[in-house]
């Protein structure tokens, strides 16, 4: 497959995230996924982390031809999480990303990659990268992937007795080459962008076509 390059939506994203830099929730989005359990979708709120080449290593040769990889849209989620069963029964997934100080937003469409403790041994690249991305989390960050697993029933805790929520940045685990055995990474690899501008009353449709990302106005 041809590289496809630095397309013209991630220009645009890269420019809307430095001109929302002083909003605390520029880099809150929207996913969507196909739940597991019922086939209805489910939403939640993610932190982008970055495009998926700033997680590649030095050495990874073959990761700088791969513009599929390299222009995902990367998150961190726990491995034990609904959001995780659901991309494993059905990969699609789609983001929508609003910025609230250039009144501007991203619909992106594409498909969902994990990279977990478990497929550690069958995906090295995708290992770097979530060891990479474990690199740059703060310790503090680090910790809530210790917690007990989400959305099981929360324990009491006594009197004298330690939350299991309350973690030691001191601890071990937490330290560079620990990678949290629930700490997964989650990569966007678009095919599609619909980019709208509300205060410039433009709209965008980015999408790859013959391998060559394209990019079409229309009406908003």
């Amino acid at each position: 497959m041809p590289s496809l390059g630095v397309p013209a939506w991630r220009v645009a994203v890269k420019a809307a995230l430095k001109k929302n830099g002083k909003s605390a929730c520029a880099k809150f989005a929207q996913l969507a996924t196909v739940r597991a359990s019922t086939g209805a979708p489910a939403v939640r709120t993610v932190v982008f982390r970055g495009f998926g080449d700033a997680f590649r290593d030095d050495d990874d040769d073959d990761a700088r031809d791969d513009g599929d990889e390299a222009n995902a849209l990367t998150f961190c989620a726990d491995a034990r999480s609904e959001k995780i069963r659901d991309i494993a029964g059905d990969a699609r997934g789609e983001i929508a990303w609003y910025f609230p100080e250039t009144r501007e937003q991203f619909r992106v469409t594409g498909t969902l990659a994990c990279a977990t403790s478990e497929t550690a041994a069958k995906d090295a690249r995708g290992e770097a990268r979530r060891r990479n991305l474990w690199r740059k989390m703060r310790r503090g960050a680090r910790g809530q992937f210790m917690w007990p697993a989400p959305g099981e029933t929360r324990a009491e805790v006594g009197e004298g007795g330690r939350d299991p929520h309350d973690v030691d940045e001191d601890d071990a685990r937490l330290d560079d080459e620990t990678v949290g055995e629930h700490f997964a990474l989650v990569a966007l690899r678009a095919d599609r962008i619909d980019h709208l501008s509300l205060r410039k009353n433009e709209r965008v449709m980015h999408e790859i076509v013959d391998g060559t990302w394209t990019s079409t106005r229309v009406n908003p």
